[in-house]
């Protein structure tokens, strides 16, 4: 089992099956849903995704489900940005010039001790610089 803080281009990926890199943000998202890896992520995450599946289909039914299944599987915990949290981000932004919400999402990593997956090669290089 894996501890993972996964990124919302990803879990966006792997729901639309026109994203380019769709069957690899699967075998992620189904490692998860039925494997048995856990993934840790921001309540942004949450909320991005739902945003990105309203927005790029145009169907607010699908945002809806996507939103509601979100919530009811198992392996997945969001977790709530409380002071700390937010002031580790934005430490996290200063020292690596980073937008906010990957601030957020690098965070949860850092702190949960998980291993970061995100199709944001930016993010993940920044991340990985010490």
């Amino acid at each position: 089992m894996k501890k993972l803080t996964i990124d919302s281009s990803v879990i966006i990926a792997s729901l639309l099956e026109n994203e380019p890199r769709h069957g690899e943000a699967m075998r992620i998202w189904d490692a998860v849903i039925v494997g048995g890896d856990v993934a840790i992520m921001p309540y942004s995450v949450f909320v991005e995704v739902v945003a990105a599946i309203r927005r790029r289909t145009g169907s607010e039914e699908l945002a809806t489900e996507v939103k509601e299944e979100l919530l009811k599987i198992e392996n997945v915990s969001f977790v709530i940005l409380d002071q700390k949290a937010a002031v580790d981000a934005a430490d996290l932004a200063i020292q690596k010039g980073v937008r906010g919400m990957d601030a957020l999402v690098m965070q949860t990593a850092k702190e949960y001790e998980t291993e970061l997956v995100t199709f944001d090669d930016e993010m993940m290089k920044k991340f990985q610089t010490p």
